[in-house]
């Protein structure tokens, strides 16, 4: 007995298996219920139809037999069927479908149907009869097929409501034959079983799709409901807003955080094309060639994806950057309805890439293009391998240097960012200045400019130096030399370019600085030339080994210096100088020659700045002070040697142990020994160098000031500095004769010299006139070729024996070689 109650239950799990048709949890559960009621509900006017139809069909088919009385009876029951399932679907419709229902509906639905399918069962007990009418016959059993059929169908939402009516239908269709005569129609009966399986099959079936999209569709009704919540989340915690246009191009529905991004109403915002709401002049304005909006307008027009574009606009006056992402919205016919996409704001990134851009394209200092974007914007002329038509100008300052080792590099800024903003101001619109580094600037002047509209811009660079810079209530005048180079007459090639306006600046940097040059075939065998000058002057200094230590090493008082003199290709020649009311050697001031094995004795205007510029200033300079206080170690005690000192040994910092040093190998005495210095030394009360000059006097050594007159800094200076000579320069000397002027200016000069206790020595005499005139203005010293040429060694000093012979000297000092 428990084995078929086990079997028992056993079917019956498996036949509730057949009838569910989904699982869900209670909830979902009832609205998938709600659905299945509407599903029957929907076909209810149908089948009520279909029911009546089929009434009145039999009764009209039945009206003279005598199944008449059954049939009406019959019809009545139906009619009251009729009339309660097509009431109960008029209420339904009259009020909105519940979303969801209970297990008793699914049960009164599996109700309403086994009764309308009992109705139709007891329609063949009562009236078939196959000896009656045979057409009679036929017309019943086509029309309980087709119920049984159409009935199953309708209810297929409800498994177990259709096959108690399928069943209950084939069960009185099988009474009604077995009760005429199964011998006679076993065939009929078979038939009909077997068509209400096929129905009953494919009733579950259908009833198992239909369970499967109601659960497909929960499970998408679902995830949209988890990506609205997740957008919603994302868009009230995110930077990032959701955006949606119509097929017109307008925004639909604008979010929240989209309408208060923009400070608008969402109502203004979809009145106008999602396109005019972004900076469109100054895209116009800035993309010349890649503007972001009119790549926005060419997705819409062509209707494709997009990603990350970024976009300006302007929000309350103030310029930000959104970035998009969207594509194109179909329907299910494909057909275009709009876009939807993300959008972000991107300005604090975009500002970030803007100001990296900036920082490797643009000098920090001044603001200008810096080298990189220079050379960047030289290739961009570059077209087929030639450049297009353009002026090239090279700039360098003058006396920068001196401004930053005198002043600070703080001060050497704010002159730079001076200078820099003057140049802009004179250049066009379109032309690009940069600084390459340094004190070094560069123009690209754009359009085909002669050469006489680029001498006129070059002149009108120069005169931006004329004002002196104000820093820090300090003037300073600073100089510029200009190399200018045409494109592309004079170069068609980046490298070549630059290098021939580099060879232009620095023809006008020979030519005496603060003016300009243009480029010119044959300059680079100049270059050429000074740099063969330069090696040979190297290979000069590396054939003793005393000045080869001083090429390669820094400076220290242990080097060994050699007693006996250094002969080679530099010699120092003396000039004689005397004292004008005497006409008394009282020394000699020492100039170097350089004798070349090929070019013969070069001059010092050709050699000296070049060995400036290459810092060989500095063992030359060693070489000439130590060679030179030897020699006049051993001259007369009231005689004294003066040497130059170069800014560039001065800059260098250890000169006071230089001379030292000098001193103490060549035993001269320091008061026989005067430095004379340059007026650019003493620039704006430098402490430095106030210093230096402290220190080399407390050595006992003399100071001259040489080439007064000339230079541009405040007289200031000769009140600061431990100076003991002022030095005429050559040019008010040669001018005595002829300028009244000159004299004004070398009297001045002197009675300066007097009021601080100072000497003055002129230079360049050749003339007795001359000599005349200096002495009677109280010039106290002298020197020029009227007195006596530089000259090597023993000339210098047979010159002198021979001025002492024609003044008559009775000192009695001997010459002691």
């Amino acid at each position: 007995m428990d084995y078929f109650a086990k079997r028992w239950r056993h079917v019956v799990r498996r036949l509730k298996a057949q009838f569910r048709i989904y699982e869900a949890d209670a909830g979902v559960a009832a609205g998938f219920r709600a659905q299945q009621i509407k599903a029957i509900l929907r076909l209810t006017p149908l089948t009520m139809l279909a029911n009546s139809f089929n009434t009145i069909l039999l009764l009209f088919m039945y009206w003279n037999t005598r199944y008449f009385h059954f049939i009406l009876g019959w019809s009545t029951l139906l009619c009251v069927a009729i009339f309660f399932g097509t009431r109960a679907w008029l209420k339904q419709h009259r009020r909105p479908p519940p979303t969801q229902v209970s297990e008793r509906a699914i049960k009164r639905a599996t109700l309403h149907a086994l009764g309308l399918a009992l109705i139709w069962a007891a329609l063949p007990i009562l009236t078939f009869d196959t000896q009656l009418d045979s057409a009679n016959t036929l017309l019943l059993t086509t029309i309980c097929t087709g119920m049984i059929c159409a009935g199953g169908f309708a209810l297929t939402t409800v498994p177990q409501a259709a096959i108690a009516y399928v069943s209950a239908l084939t069960i009185g269709c099988e009474i009604a034959i077995f009760h005429d005569d199964l011998t006679h129609h076993w065939d009929l009966a078979l038939l009909l079983i077997l068509y209400a399986f096929i129905v009953c099959s494919a009733v579950i079936a259908s009833a198992k799709t239909f369970g499967a999209r109601l659960m497909a569709e929960a499970e998408a009704e679902h995830q949209q409901q988890l990506i609205s919540l997740l957008l919603h989340d994302f868009e009230s915690h995110a930077s990032d807003w959701l955006w949606e246009l119509n097929s017109a191009g307008h925004l639909q529905s604008p979010s929240k955080k989209l309408t208060t991004l923009l400070g608008t109403r969402s109502q203004n915002l979809t009145q106008v094309p999602f396109t005019s709401l972004f900076d469109q002049d100054y895209a116009r304005a800035e993309f010349v060639d890649n503007n972001p909006i009119h790549q926005l307008e060419q997705h819409f027009f062509n209707r494709t994806a997009f990603r990350e574009l970024v976009i300006p606009i302007l929000i309350r006056g103030e310029r930000h950057w959104w970035q998009l992402t969207a594509k194109p919205l179909l329907n299910n016919k494909e057909q275009f309805i709009g876009w939807r996409g993300v959008g972000s704001d991107v300005t604090h990134k975009r500002n970030a890439e803007m100001e990296m851009r900036r920082l490797a394209n643009f000098d920090s200092l001044t603001g200008l293009a810096n080298r990189h974007y220079f050379y960047m914007q030289l290739e961009s002329l570059r077209k087929e391998n030639q450049f297009s038509a353009f002026t090239l100008f090279f700039l360098d300052l003058d006396n920068f240097k001196n401004v930053n080792d005198s002043l600070g590099h703080g001060v050497g800024d704010l002159v730079l960012k001076n200078i820099a903003q003057r140049l802009q101001k004179t250049l066009r619109s379109n032309d690009l200045l940069a600084r390459l580094g340094g004190d070094e600037f560069a123009i690209i002047s754009h359009g085909d400019d002669s050469i006489t509209q680029a001498s006129q811009l070059a002149q009108r660079l120069l005169n931006t130096f004329i004002a002196p810079c104000i820093i820090n209530n300090k003037s300073l005048q600073i100089g510029c030399s200009i190399g200018i180079a045409l494109a592309p007459d004079h170069g068609q090639d980046t490298e070549t370019l630059l290098k021939n306006a580099d060879m232009a600046l620095y023809a006008a940097k020979s030519a005496g600085r603060n003016t300009f040059r243009f480029y010119e075939p044959g300059m680079e065998i100049v270059a050429q030339q000074k740099l063969h000058l330069l090696n040979d002057m190297r290979a000069a200094l590396e054939e003793h080994a005393a000045t080869n230590k001083l090429l390669n090493k820094n400076f220290s008082e242990d080097l060994v210096w050699p007693l006996t003199p250094i002969s080679g290709q530099f010699e120092i020649f003396f000039q004689p100088q005397i004292k004008l009311a005497s006409r008394e050697v009282i020394g000699f001031e020492a100039l170097i020659r350089w004798h070349h094995p090929e070019l013969g004795l070069i001059s010092p205007a050709q050699f000296i700045p070049l060995a400036e510029e290459s810092n060989l200033i500095i063992p030359i300079g060693t070489w000439v002070l130590v060679e030179a206080c030897k020699y006049a170690s051993r001259w007369p005690a009231h005689w004294r040697i003066a040497i130059n000192l170069s800014a560039v040994q001065f800059r260098e910092g250890n000169v006071v142990s230089i001379v030292r040093w000098a001193l103490q190998i060549s035993r001269l005495a320091p008061e026989r020994l005067e430095l004379e210095i340059t007026e650019s030394l003493l620039i704006h009360d430098n402490i430095a160098a106030q210093e230096t000059l402290t220190a080399l006097r407390q050595l006992g050594v003399r100071i001259a000031l040489d080439d007064f007159g000339t230079g541009y800094s405040s007289l200031a200076y000769l009140r600061t500095f431990p100076l003991n000579t002022l030095k005429i320069d050559r040019s008010f000397v040669s001018a005595l004769t002829k300028d009244k002027s000159a004299l004004a200016i070398v009297t001045a000069i002197i009675q300066l010299a007097e009021a601080l206790n100072l000497d003055t020595t002129a230079e360049g005499i050749e003339s007795q006139l001359e000599a005349d005139m200096l002495q009677s203005c109280g010039c106290t010293d002298a020197q020029g070729f009227y007195f006596g040429k530089p000259l090597p060694l023993e000339e210098a000093l047979a010159v002198a024996r021979q001025l002492e012979r024609q003044n008559h000297t009775n000192s009695g000092l001997s010459l002691h070689k």
